[in-house]
C-alpha cells in the first residue's frame, strides 16, 4: 500500500485556497510554519496581493505583539506574546539573541559587526544589509585611543576625525555638550548605584568588574538608540528611508534605499528654519541628545533634548539641501520624565508627545500626553487627559496608535509599554521588567507580564513591540 503524500505535497492551488480564508496573522504564521513548501507559498501569495484590498485588511486587523527571546537553549529564536490574550503563541520565529535597535513596519533594525546595519523581517525572512555607520567606528577608536589622543594633542585628533569624516569640534560645541550632559550625569550615577545593589558581588567577580562589563555591553548594544523607517521596504523597495539616533551623543543620521553611505544631520550640514518668531535665529552648531523619531506627513519629526520639536525634510537634499525646521520653542523635558515618545494618533492624524514618568527605582509610574497644535506662525504642545477609544504601544519600536474597539480585550484610553530604559541596563540577572499598561482615566499602572529569567545562565535582551506582517 502506497504511503499517503505528506503535507508538503499538497497542490499549490489548494494551499492558495486555504490562505484566502485566513485573516489573523497568527493563523498565517502557523500556516507558514508547517514546512518549507507552505512557507514559500505563503510568502509568494502575500507578495502578489500586497496592492489588493486584502493587503489593506490584513494591515488594519493586526495588533502589535511583544517579541521576547526564547529560552537560553534556543537563543536563535524569539517568542511572540499577546498582551490582549495574555499568552505566548505556540510557535517561534528566528531572530538573533541581541537587543534590536528598532522595530518599524514589521522589520527589526539590527547593528552588526563593524557597525553594519541590517533590516530583518522575521515573518518573511527577508534581509536588507545597509552600509556601516562609520562615525560609530570613530567613536570606538576614539575611546580606545583616548590616552594617545591626549598625549599627541589636537593635531592627532584632527587626523582621526578626517579619516572617519567626523567634523572637528568647536569651542561652542564642547560648551553645549558639557551643558547637556551635566543634567544627565546624575541619572547615570543613580543607575550605576542601583545596578550594584541588584547585582551584588556576583559569582567570583567584583562589583567593579561587573559594572565595567555591563558598560561595555550597554555601549555596544545602544550604539543605535532607535531607528524608524519611512515605509515598508518590501512594498516600497526603492523609496524607503531609515533614520536613526546613534552614538553616545545621540545624533541623527539617515540613509535612503540605494544610498552607498549615511547622511549625518549635525554640524553645519544643514540649513535651519524657524516656525516661530525668534530674536536669536542662529542654529545650534550640532544637534545632540535626540529623544525620539517618527515619520509623519511625509517627513521625519524629531524630539530634541531641550524640548524642541524638529522636522527634517530629506526628500530632495540633492536639489534643495538638507533642511531642518524648529517647530516649537524650548521647554526642557528633563526630570522627572524618563523617556519621551512621538506618536501619530489615528484620530485626525494628530502628532502626540508622550512623556514617561519613572519612580526612584526606574519603574514606570505614569505618563503625560500632549498634542501638537499648529498655527500659522506658532506651534505648541497642549496636554490631553484622554485618548478616547485609542491605545498606544510604546518602547524601542516605531510608536503605534490603534483603535482599541477593533480588538476585543484591548483597553481603550490606555498606553501599553515595555522596558526600554537606555541608562539602566536590561542585562541584569533578573532580566527586563517594567512591562505593563497605563490607563489615563484612573491613572493606574497594571503589570502586564513578568519575565522569568531563571531558565539560563545569561541575562536576556529586552523585548520589543513588532507589527506582524508578511508583506
Amino acid at each position: 500500500m502506497a504511503l499517503s503524500p505528506g503535507w508538503e505535497s499538497l497542490p499549490n492551488d489548494v494551499l492558495d485556497s486555504i490562505l484566502d480564508n485566513l485573516i489573523s496573522i497568527e493563523d498565517c504564521i502557523r500556516f507558514s510554519a508547517v514546512c518549507r513548501t507552505w512557507r514559500c507559498v505563503a510568502v509568494d501569495d502575500f507578495r502578489q496581493i500586497r496592492g489588493s484590498n486584502r493587503h489593506d485588511r490584513l494591515h488594519q486587523q493586526q495588533l502589535p505583539l511583544l517579541m521576547f527571546p526564547a529560552d537560553y537553549s534556543q537563543r536563535s529564536n524569539r517568542r511572540l506574546y499577546s498582551v490582549i490574550q495574555k499568552r505566548f503563541f505556540d510557535f517561534q520565529l528566528p531572530a538573533p539573541y541581541t537587543r534590536f535597535c528598532g522595530s518599524s513596519h514589521g522589520w527589526l533594525i539590527m547593528l552588526g559587526d563593524a557597525f553594519k546595519v541590517t533590516l530583518f523581517n522575521p515573518f518573511s525572512g527577508e534581509i536588507i544589509t545597509l552600509p556601516p555607520i562609520r562615525r560609530l567606528a570613530f567613536e570606538k577608536r576614539f575611546r580606545e585611543e583616548i590616552s594617545e589622543i591626549m598625549w599627541r594633542g589636537k593635531e592627532y585628533e584632527r587626523e582621526l576625525r578626517e579619516e572617519y569624516g567626523e567634523e572637528e569640534e568647536t569651542d561652542e560645541d564642547e560648551e553645549e555638550e558639557e551643558e547637556e550632559e551635566e543634567e544627565e550625569h546624575e541619572d547615570e550615577e543613580e543607575d550605576e548605584e542601583d545596578f550594584l545593589e541588584d547585582e551584588g558581588e556576583g559569582e567570583g567577580k567584583g562589583k567593579g568588574f561587573v559594572v565595567e562589563e555591563e558598560e561595555v555591553l550597554r555601549r555596544r548594544e545602544y550604539s543605535i538608540v532607535k531607528g524608524v523607517l519611512s515605509a515598508d521596504p518590501t512594498v516600497n523597495s526603492k523609496e524607503y528611508i531609515l533614520m536613526v539616533i546613534y552614538g553616545s551623543e545621540q545624533r541623527l543620521a539617515f540613509i535612503k534605499s540605494g544610498d552607498k553611505d549615511w547622511t549625518y544631520i549635525d554640524g553645519r550640514a544643514y540649513s535651519i528654519e524657524y516656525h516661530y518668531e525668534t530674536d536669536s535665529p542662529s542654529p545650534p552648531p550640532t544637534l545632540w541628545h535626540m529623544r525620539d523619531i517618527i515619520f509623519h506627513k511625509q517627513r521625519f519629526y524629531v524630539l530634541y533634548f531641550m524640548g524642541q520639536l524638529l522636522t527634517c525634510d530629506v526628500s530632495n537634499i540633492d536639489i534643495t539641501g538638507l533642511k531642518v525646521k524648529m517647530m516649537t520653542t524650548q521647554d526642557r523635558l528633563g526630570r522627572p520624565f524618563g523617556k519621551a515618545y512621538l506618536v501619530e494618533s489615528l484620530e485626525g492624524g494628530e502628532l502626540l508627545r508622550v512623556l514617561r514618568i519613572y519612580d526612584s527605582n526606574k519603574v514606570t509610574k505614569g505618563f503625560k500626553v500632549y498634542k501638537l497644535v499648529e498655527c500659522h506662525m506658532h506651534c505648541e504642545w497642549i496636554e490631553v487627559t484622554s485618548l478616547g477609544n485609542f491605545a498606544l504601544f510604546l518602547g524601542d519600536n516605531h510608536s503605534i496608535s490603534i483603535l482599541a474597539s477593533d480588538y476585543p480585550g484591548c483597553e481603550s484610553n490606555s498606553i501599553y509599554f515595555c522596558w526600554d530604559h537606555v541608562l539602566c541596563s536590561h542585562r541584569r540577572l533578573k532580566g527586563p521588567h517594567d512591562i505593563g499598561v497605563f490607563n489615563l482615566e484612573d491613572g493606574m499602572v497594571v503589570e502586564n507580564y513578568t519575565l522569568d529569567c531563571s531558565h539560563g545562565p545569561m541575562p536576556m535582551p529586552p523585548p520589543i513591540w513588532i507589527l506582524p506582517t508578511f508583506m
